[in-house]
């Protein structure tokens, strides 16, 4: 058995690291390398579109057959290996667990990924480099919504969606984990964990951790308990990491906090009946 993986080691690559924390967490350790760079738009090189059309990363290769979308890598993964089980025994919990990874990849990615652009792409990139990064975009959802996060900052409406989408799932994991549970599912650490804990990385990087889950206590305490885990903390050896208070992702973060948490105020008031009905 060959296992290849195509991803970007960078503590702010959500997908890639989704895959990462799960090799880890799974103890595989006898997988190839091929690690990827978007400077150099790698992702839309012909050689990797064959094995990836969409033109996004990860990709895993198992035995030369190529394995895309992270969450589903993941949970290939875990179905390859299955010991230790990143999903839960009975076949209830285990249709709940994938309920939350449904939720992280329809309202988790597009947010987080927001974050990151309003934040360390929109300050730190060049204006005429997102322009030629654009030309190569093949995704009309992702390039509108880049361009429309980098021209307009924190008044593109695509950030109030991606505070909206997050705390959708704030508020569904802090009811969840109100009865004391240390994880999503239970006792267990779940691919639940290991699919939104690398978008819960970027909130950390940019500083926006500390006002964002001053509402959701036991959502921190969750973040806290997986943050603390070696699959975790192995993305702070990565590079662009943000440990340093100068690094891109924390100066960026620090400056678009004020406006971010008007944001934050305005869809609280504006949606105050959604966290009274919302299941």
């Amino acid at each position: 058995m060959t296992l290849e993986l195509y991803y970007l080691e960078e503590t702010d690559s959500i997908c890639s690291n989704r895959v990462i924390v799960t090799l880890s967490e799974k103890g595989i350790t006898d997988w190839i390398p091929h690690k990827m760079l978007l400077v150099k738009r790698d992702q839309f090189k012909p050689d990797y579109l064959k094995l990836n059309p969409q033109g996004v990363v990860p990709t895993l290769i198992h035995d030369g057959r190529p394995i895309r979308e992270s969450s589903l890598i993941c949970d290939y993964l875990d179905d390859l290996h299955p010991s230790p089980a990143l999903k839960p025994a009975d076949m209830v919990d285990r249709n709940r667990m994938r309920e939350w990874v449904k939720l992280f990849d329809e309202r988790g990615f597009e947010a987080t990924a927001v974050v990151n652009f309003v934040t360390k792409f929109r300050l730190t990139v060049p204006r005429e480099v997102m322009e030629e990064r654009w030309k190569s975009v093949p995704n009309i959802d992702r390039l509108y919504r880049q361009q429309s996060v980098i021209r307009e900052g924190v008044d593109s409406p695509y950030v109030m969606r991606a505070i909206g989408a997050l705390e959708s799932i704030f508020l569904q994991m802090e009811r969840a984990l109100s009865d004391g549970r240390p994880f999503l599912m239970g006792d267990q650490f779940t691919l639940a964990e290991a699919n939104f804990a690398p978008f819960m990385k970027v909130v950390e990087m940019v500083r926006f951790m500390d006002f964002w889950l001053e509402a959701y206590p036991h959502v921190r305490q969750w973040w806290d308990r997986v943050a603390s885990r070696e699959s975790m903390k192995q993305l702070d050896d990565f590079p662009y990491n943000a440990i340093a208070e100068d690094s891109a992702h924390a100066w960026t973060g620090r400056e678009t906090a004020p406006a971010f948490e008007r944001k934050l105020k305005e869809y609280r008031a504006a949606f105050a009946h959604a966290y009274k009905t919302q299941d």
